[in-house]
């Protein structure tokens, strides 16, 4: 057993564990490929059935291998979900756009439920794709930084071979967390860093694809980008901002190495005239998605698996509540992220970094107020009104309504503020039905 690599048993458990308690908001398929990548984080870190001991050299083809797939099948089903969001973006820039993000077959990207019936504007989701593309590049954060005075950490990914890594003294702990900016050029012509066009097939079985961070500095929220860029701009350009991600995460284990967001990016900008985007305009983005260092235990920062994981207690992904945050819809105050951090510290932290921007957002009232203002005064104070703690689970807080013939649930914090509301009646059917 190579050193640092986890034991092949330890990842069958993790993954099984996984699989078992967990549900993402996509199909089985793709949440095997999420879940396989999950474990890669969780072997370095020592989550879950690895217990605390840190395999910090494992790496997703360690798991595949683990789990008695195919490198290469798997490579190319990650790679096709990829090429599914280029074909929508090429499709569009060649004026035959889709209203929907589904591919040409009509299957929702990523195997997204809601893709398949949600209306979107494709020229605001090519804004996104751009956006969300460039905002994780080095040079961009690099960029960031002296725009905005502040620190943010950044790196990229590298072919690395393990065996040079080892003689070295080296391991993926410390490439992924050392400050490596100044070495970059070292490492390349120690035969460390491998050339793609120069790597031989004989050598592969040495050549993992690993992080190597060029700055120590806090990170980015994928959280806050999509957030941020929804409430400046819309609801679509979230959900490209989004998709860029998605792009980031997949294209970490695939069968030709390369920076596939940026590629996506950089194709938008030189083919879609009517972009009316700008570098300026990702550097506001990096900005804001940048998490402060005081504030890196408050923030949460969800890898793909955590923004599609399903709520036990709601039923509702991170993913839905950021979106139904961003159109002004009531949403449910999860704890998100591994941190497990309550979604409105996000929703305040977003908003508070706009405005030290200066930018004036336009709240989107949610539709179940929409009604009221037509109403009178007086008839607005007489409806029943519950109020619950944010720890309260939804079957608790709708049969509280059911007894007291409530008709809205207020959530409020330890001090009285305001958290979200709930509208009952979008959740009594499944109360009323057993689950």
């Amino acid at each position: 057993m190579p050193k640092k690599i986890a034991p092949r048993e330890l990842i069958q458990q993790d993954f099984h564990n996984l699989k078992t308690q967990e549900r993402l908001y996509t199909i089985p398929r793709i949440e095997d490929l999420v879940f396989m990548q999950s474990i890669e984080g969780r072997a370095h870190n020592g989550a879950g059935c690895f217990n605390k001991r840190f395999y910090v050299n494992t790496g997703i083809d360690d798991i595949v291998s683990a789990l008695g797939r195919s490198q290469k099948v798997i490579k190319t089903k990650r790679q096709e979900l990829i090429d599914e969001i280029f074909e929508f973006a090429e499709s569009a820039i060649a004026d035959d756009p889709r209203d929907r993000l589904v591919t040409k077959s009509g299957r929702p990207l990523l195997g997204i439920p809601q893709f398949k019936e949600r209306t979107v504007n494709y020229h605001e989701v090519l804004k996104g794709l751009y956006l969300g593309g460039l905002r994780d590049d080095p040079e961009i954060r690099k960029r960031t930084q002296g725009e905005y005075n502040i620190n943010i950490g950044y790196g990229r990914c590298y072919l690395v071979n393990i065996k040079v890594m080892e003689e070295m003294g080296l391991d993926g702990e410390m490439l992924a967390h050392q400050e490596n900016e100044d070495r970059i050029n070292h490492y390349k012509s120690y035969g460390l860093i491998v050339d793609e066009t120069k790597l031989k097939k004989s050598a592969l079985k040495n050549v993992k694809y690993m992080y190597i961070r060029h700055h120590v500095g806090p990170g980015q929220s994928d959280d806050a980008a999509m957030v941020a860029s929804g409430l400046i701009y819309n609801v679509d350009v979230a959900l490209g901002v989004f998709l860029a991600d998605a792009i980031d995460t997949l294209e970490k284990y695939v069968s030709t190495y390369r920076d596939q967001d940026k590629e996506l990016a950089m194709y938008i900008k030189d083919k879609y005239p009517f972009l009316d985007l700008g570098e300026k305009d990702v550097y506001e983005l990096s900005y804001l998605a940048a998490i402060p260092l005081e504030k890196v235990d408050e923030i949460p920062d969800s890898s793909l698996r955590y923004l599609l994981a399903i709520d036990s207690e709601t039923g509702q992904s991170t993913f839905e509540t950021h979106l139904n945050f961003i159109e002004g819809k009531p949403f449910l105050p999860i704890a998100i992220s591994y941190k497990r951090i309550l979604i409105s510290k996000l929703y305040d932290f977003v908003t508070e970094k706009l405005k030290s921007i200066d930018k004036e957002i336009v709240f989107k009232i949610p539709e179940t107020f929409l009604k009221e203002l037509d109403s009178s005064v007086t008839k607005v104070m007489q409806r029943k009104f519950i109020t619950v703690s944010p720890q309260t689970s939804l079957k608790a807080a709708l049969e509280k309504v059911e007894a007291r013939k409530g008709e809205l649930i207020i959530v409020k914090d330890e001090f009285g503020n305001i958290l979200g509301v709930v509208n009952p009646r979008d959740f009594l059917v499944f109360l009323r039905g057993g689950a």
